[in-house]
């Protein structure tokens, strides 16, 4: 099969795309055809050594797919040949075919493409970790999510107004504005049109906001910390500034305050019952038409390291995918 392999951790284009055995199957996994993988920031940590986790070398970059079961272990029960199905890993993605645990799997219905089934999971999953199970967002709570126009941005604001929250969202720029609302944002500031906190507090008329998710970190995640309501909780899921930022906890002691770490990985490697629970309730949603997932950019699979410039620049709007077509 064709692959992207990455034999040291580096620059993104040092990744070379060649011929490579196809993957052994295990008893306990699934051999499926991949037509559409998801490509995210993690995925360009990873490959740069950046990433908390660091694969053995080589590998195959790329969490997310979907495609179509070809074999089956002789320990799988629920997948079988033919099944149309989604995948989420840490790696492996980014190839033709991929041998996958059976866990990992989500069968999908017949409403659902392969698009959609590639990025769902990998926009909605940690999304709804971070509002569902760790910061039990109510109705009628203010939510802010930063990073709004980006895969995960687009998804929460999504699921928060599911939840019924009153949704804001941060952006960069208005193009990103206008995505934010579309949707479903109820305010949406630009962080260059003023002091971040001070708009906040203005739209939530001094009380701030009940639950932040922050995916940019450094002054965006320092600005949050500032406009949190009392017994509010954020949420941190990443840092695209690229800048990790430090906080005075007693922030959190004077407000009755919660700060939440929220990572998939650990999650789905940790808690795999709970994992595929939240995947089922995920999966339910989206093939109800509950959780559309917008695609801002489309490359075929030998153009990967192009796809990860363009989200690097944080230009697309929305997930960005590699097609494999059959």
């Amino acid at each position: 099969m064709r692959a992207f392999r990455c034999e040291a951790f580096g620059p993104i284009e040092n990744m070379s795309f060649e011929t490579v055995p196809d993957p052994v199957l295990q008893p306990n996994q699934v051999r499926v055809a991949i037509r559409v993988a998801s490509v995210g920031f993690m995925d360009i940590l990873m490959v740069k050594g950046e990433y908390q986790l660091k694969p053995p070398l080589p590998y195959i970059p790329g969490a997310c797919g979907a495609g179509v079961v070809t074999e089956v272990g002789d320990a799988v029960t629920r997948a079988k040949v033919g099944d149309r199905v989604s995948f989420l890993n840490y790696y492996g993605a980014f190839a033709e075919q991929i041998a996958t645990d059976e866990h990992t799997l989500s069968v999908l219905p017949s409403s659902m493409d392969f698009e959609q089934a590639a990025t769902f999971r990998l926009a909605y999953s940690p999304a709804y970790l971070a509002l569902k199970y760790r910061a039990h967002l109510k109705a009628g709570e203010t939510f802010v999510i930063t990073g709004a126009a980006g895969g995960v941005g687009l998804a929460a604001t999504r699921l928060a107004k599911v939840l019924g929250a009153r949704v804001i969202g941060v952006v960069s720029s208005k193009a990103k504005r206008e995505a934010s609302f579309g949707a479903g944002a109820d305010e949406v500031i630009i962080r260059s049109e003023g002091d971040l906190r001070e708009q906040i507090l203005d739209l939530t008329r001094g009380k701030g906001a009940d639950v932040i998710l922050d995916v940019v970190g450094g002054d965006v995640f320092d600005a949050c910390v500032r406009c949190l309501a009392r017994n509010g909780r954020i949420i941190v899921m990443g840092f695209t500034s690229g800048r990790i930022p430090e906080v005075k906890v007693n922030r959190f002691l004077l407000k009755n305050a919660s700060l939440l770490g929220v990572w998939l990985g650990d999650f789905m490697t940790n808690h795999p019952g709970d994992f595929e629970t939240m995947n089922q309730e995920v999966l339910e949603l989206a093939a109800g038409g509950k959780l559309p997932i917008k695609i801002g950019a489309r490359f075929p699979l030998p153009e990967l390291v192009p796809a990860m410039e363009a989200l690097l620049s944080q230009d697309v709007i929305g997930k960005i995918v590699l097609t494999n077509p059959a």
